[in-house]
């Protein structure tokens, strides 16, 4: 095959491979042109995030949102890598105060540290402090979870939290309370499967 320079500075005649290494660069290619596919497996295909400032607090033994949730609509049946940094505070007017952290992708839980066949013992967080009238646990839940949510989809990952008792004003609280926790972080990033 001939290859012609043309006048308008393009060049035709070129066969796929045609080109020796190192012609095309990096400054070459059009931005967002190198498909998920050219990327290959483990290549970071999107990062989103999220983080919540707002206080919540909950007396509820069964699990409830903490206000920390974020979107991702995946390009294909590929893995989410789920990154989380949950502030909380345990309060309760006893000797000892539980509570427990999960994360879920929708509805389906992708992680809970210590398992329990009906959600009802959140045990992963807590203190016992002997004989006092008053427990206080302040912590970060981080955790890491690679997910598989199956095909292209737009799915919500958040963050739910449970107290163990609430007796004796039990609360647990995610995010800013005055100046007792911080913000609470979340960050998705697509990874091709």
């Amino acid at each position: 095959m001939t290859i012609t320079i043309n006048g308008n500075g393009t060049v035709t005649g070129v066969s796929v491979g045609g080109l020796p290494d190192g012609i095309v660069d990096t400054d070459m290619i059009a931005d967002n042109a190198v498909t998920a596919a050219k990327k290959g497996a483990g290549g970071i295909l999107q990062v989103v995030t999220n983080t919540a400032t707002a206080s919540q607090s909950t007396t509820s033994t069964s699990y409830v949102d903490t206000g920390l949730t974020c979107n991702i609509t995946t390009t294909g049946s590929n893995k989410v890598l789920c990154i989380v940094s949950q502030s909380y505070w345990l309060k309760r007017d006893s000797n000892y105060n539980y509570g427990g952290i999960k994360i879920l992708r929708d509805s389906t839980k992708i992680l809970q540290i210590l398992e329990s066949g009906t959600d009802t013992s959140p045990y992963e967080l807590g203190a016992s402090l002997g004989n006092t009238t008053q427990t206080r646990l302040f912590g970060r839940f981080n955790a890491t979870v690679l997910d598989t949510p199956g095909s292209a989809a737009t799915y919500t990952y958040k963050t739910q939290c449970a107290i163990y008792q609430n007796s004796d004003n039990g609360t647990f609280y995610t995010q800013a309370d005055g100046t007792v926790v911080g913000k609470s972080h979340i960050t998705l990033i697509e990874v091709a499967a």
